[in-house]
């Protein structure tokens, strides 16, 4: 059924169809779910071979970032906009944890590969989106 632009499942709107949400530990283990989510959204939305390992990477590293800097669940969303993919990671963040961080050999690569990233924290949650358009030379 549909419902203006969004399609109605069982009473809820969905806004976007091509929308993933994840809830991971924070364990590298877990990081391999993440790249191939990630790197399935980018073959929707038209990336090339090499523009699919970049936001891998990208994610990864960011993903890495939340996981060295909390204990809890790290929830993931993953969107696919026409040529965009827009990742979002957030967890919940205790005062007394120290923040996350990005080394700088990763904010390199990261910036390097993404059309946009940012990495940040609040007293009580830590978050990182990012964003890369297939086609596009990344240039953050």
């Amino acid at each position: 059924m549909r419902f203006g632009s969004a399609e109605v499942r069982g009473g809820t709107a969905v806004k976007h169809d091509d929308e993933l949400f994840l809830v991971i530990s924070p364990d590298a283990r877990y990081l391999v779910t993440v790249r191939l989510v990630t790197a399935d959204a980018a073959r929707r939305a038209g990336f090339s071979v090499s523009e699919i390992d970049d936001l891998r990477i990208a994610v990864d590293e960011l993903a890495l970032a939340l996981m060295d800097a909390t204990e809890y669940r790290i929830a993931i969303r993953v969107r696919v906009d026409g040529p965009e993919v827009h990742v979002r990671g957030t967890a919940r963040r205790r005062r007394s944890d120290a923040p996350p961080v990005l080394g700088a050999v990763p904010a390199l690569i990261v910036d390097a590969v993404s059309d946009h990233h940012h990495l940040a924290h609040s007293a009580t949650e830590m978050w990182f989106t990012l964003a890369k358009t297939a086609g596009r030379v990344a240039t953050s």
